[in-house]
């Protein structure tokens, strides 16, 4: 099902490395932070979250996130399946 944006709507793009050894861990992480995002009853200004893994560079991933506003963004970054990713990324799980 194809979402549409709204006029309002604001678009994050992220790109990551992970080392090898911690991409087991990522991929835990990034399906909880996924599947609670693509929860409107958890995360209700989230219209889009897609996950992506880079063809050409091993371990780089990508996220496409499509919100409602700027402030979908901020209470995004709230629930406890961003904080499960920000605490990843905040004990060295990510290089770039």
């Amino acid at each position: 099902m194809a979402s549409a944006m709204k006029p309002s709507s604001f678009t994050v793009i992220v790109t990551v490395d992970i080392p090898e050894d911690r991409v087991p861990e990522f991929l835990k992480v990034m399906e909880g932070d996924a599947s609670g995002s693509r929860n409107s009853a958890i995360d209700p200004g989230c219209m889009r979250f897609d996950f992506i893994k880079s063809k050409d560079v091993p371990n780089r991933y990508f996220f496409y996130e499509i919100y409602d506003n700027e402030d979908s963004v901020a209470v995004h970054k709230t629930t406890a399946h961003y904080k499960a990713w920000a605490d990843f990324k905040a004990r060295g799980g990510v290089t770039k």
